[in-house]
């Protein structure tokens, strides 16, 4: 069985300033990343060298431990895995209708528009895309209106195929963010689990 650990954490930036606050999230985002390494593998991550792929997603050029870091909010995570794995953490936050019809179609829209709460069912969906982006490592360059999730009685995890690849995509709700992971695998025998640090 392929296992994805998944870690987050919050953090408090008090009144810090939009720029030093960006730093401090990605320096965050690493903190939780050396956590995970630490839990999962008794490694340090400054064993590791860091670099970064065509469309900009980070990986480790000396070890096949897969990784990817999220944060948003005073929230970070981290993922480590095997397989290819994105991760992507969401606060709840108001979403403008116009940004939902660019970005969704079809299951997607019904399921937004069948919603209590419109923004954060487009949170849910958005985090299931963007994880599955940093799965692939295409970033934005893929369009992510070509990316459908129908989460219509969504249980938290299912296995299926995005574009033609195999993978486990899991979706947690907290209070005030959205949590989800996409772990790349032709196999349906993945295990994601996920503890708050």
């Amino acid at each position: 069985m392929t296992r994805c650990s998944v870690y987050i954490q919050s953090f408090d930036y008090g009144s810090s300033v939009r720029g030093e606050r960006k730093k401090a999230e990605s320096l965050n985002g690493l903190t939780v990343l050396n956590h995970a390494l630490q839990e999962e593998f008794g490694e340090e991550l400054s064993h590791f060298t860091i670099e970064k792929g065509v469309h900009g997603k980070p990986y480790f050029a000396d070890s096949d431990i897969c990784f990817n870091i999220s944060h948003s909010g005073i929230y970070a995570a981290a993922a480590v895995s095997s397989v290819p794995v994105g991760v992507d953490v969401q606060v709840v936050r108001p979403v403008k209708d116009n940004i939902i019809a660019k970005l969704c179609r079809g299951k997607e829209l019904e399921y937004i528009n069948n919603s209590v709460d419109k923004s954060r069912a487009f949170i849910r969906l958005w985090a299931l895309k963007e994880s599955y982006i940093k799965a692939t490592g295409d970033g934005m360059s893929f369009p992510m209106d070509e990316i459908n999730f129908d989460i219509t009685g969504f249980d938290g995890a299912a296995f299926g195929k995005i574009s033609n690849r195999g993978g486990l995509y899991s979706l947690r709700y907290y209070d005030d963010f959205v949590l989800a992971v996409c772990c790349l695998s032709d196999k349906p025998d993945i295990q994601i689990d996920i503890t708050m640090v």
